[in-house]
């Protein structure tokens, strides 16, 4: 089997990952997704909530590859006298607070408008006007968070095109750290797109599929997987393999008993996790599908997770979820491996050519 070049690993996942697609607003993640798919597949499919379905081809049991377009973000609810954008998260917060996982602070910004985007930066009060005052017990509230796009007023932040609605997202480039690791934004989960990408090109002129092929983007995963729960009315799917960031313990913090995958160590196949029980029978067969390739798989069950494939298992598909080991996700420095990357563009060419 054929292994895709490190270089192009690297190419198409930076090429995904710094494409801006908030949650509601993912229009060039997957405007770009439906010209790339549509160079190799027989079909392509834009669905009425914006979901990107294509047909790779094959017959037999409908088999479908589905990742999400949507990236985590901040709404701007209201913007200052002097031009600065006050911010919400993209979730329905029941807090009243930002949690921990997730830190924007420090980090260039992207205002994603209907007519462009604007550049700026994530910021709080720091140094020394806060120097002296700090207390022990401080937790930051929402209004401590601001973006600052430069604007001296409110009405040159709205001649930007910003107002109360609009999404911001984090915005730093996606580059290699060390000799294997890809570090940026929107590892989840443009890393499984470009994962479902290649898989689809690998199988697209292969006469052995043992399935009619599908490939699938979705919106609004982080969202309570709103896009995932038409999917089936567009598309009558028997199997999905659902592909989406892995948690890891392998960094100080987590504990490796709750969390026990590695990065580098191969793609997770995942049993259960707080949104449903996947099914066993095609989850086994993935382990099995890549002992006897070589291909290396971890195992797992996921604390605080969910996935697209839950959304679909209420609508009647089998679903596994497949994952790739993904180090600090939700953040502005996810990180994946290229061998991990490469090890599931491999297992899922592997399955798609084997009889479930």
């Amino acid at each position: 089997m054929a292994d895709a070049r490190d270089d192009q690993i690297f190419g198409l996942v930076k090429t995904l990952c710094e494409l801006p697609g908030p949650v509601g607003h993912e229009d060039a993640v997957q405007d770009w997704i439906a010209n790339r798919w549509g160079g190799f597949c027989e079909e392509v499919r834009r669905t009425r909530v914006g979901n990107v379905l294509a047909k790779v081809g094959g017959n037999g049991p409908r088999l479908l590859l589905l990742g999400h377009a949507d990236e985590i973000c901040f709404m701007v609810k209201s913007i200052s006298d002097d031009g600065f954008l006050h911010l919400w998260p993209y979730y329905g917060d029941l807090r009243g607070y930002p949690p921990r996982w997730i830190m924007p602070l420090n980090q260039p910004a992207l205002v994603v408008t209907s007519h462009g985007t604007v550049e700026g930066f994530f910021a709080t009060a720091s140094g020394h006007v806060v120097g002296g005052r700090d207390k022990p017990d401080f937790r930051y509230e929402w209004n401590d968070w601001f973006v600052d796009v430069g604007a001296a007023s409110r009405e040159e932040a709205e001649s930007l095109g910003i107002h109360p609605g609009v999404r911001v997202i984090w915005n730093p480039l996606t580059r290699r750290l060390g000799g294997a690791r890809i570090v940026g934004k929107a590892m989840d989960d443009r890393a499984a797109l470009a994962i479902a990408t290649l898989a689809g090109e690998a199988l697209a002129s292969r006469g052995d599929l043992a399935y009619e092929l599908w490939l699938g983007s979705t919106v609004q995963e982080e969202n309570g997987l709103l896009g995932a729960q038409s999917v089936i009315d567009a598309l009558d799917v028997d199997l999905c393999v659902n592909l989406d960031v892995g948690l890891l313990g392998d960094i100080p913090g987590p504990d490796a008993r709750d969390f026990p995958s590695k990065l580098g160590s191969g793609p997770i196949a995942v049993y259960q996790d707080s949104s449903c029980h996947y099914s066993w029978r095609l989850t086994d067969h993935l382990v099995t599908i890549g002992r006897e390739r070589g291909i290396p798989v971890q195992q797992a069950v996921f604390q605080n997770f969910g996935s697209d494939a839950a959304a679909l298992l209420r609508r009647g598909v089998e679903v596994a979820l497949l994952a790739y080991p993904t180090r600090y996700t939700h953040s502005p420095i996810e990180t994946v491996d290229e061998g991990d990357i490469r090890a599931c563009v491999n297992l899922l060419v592997a399955c798609a050519t084997t009889n479930y």
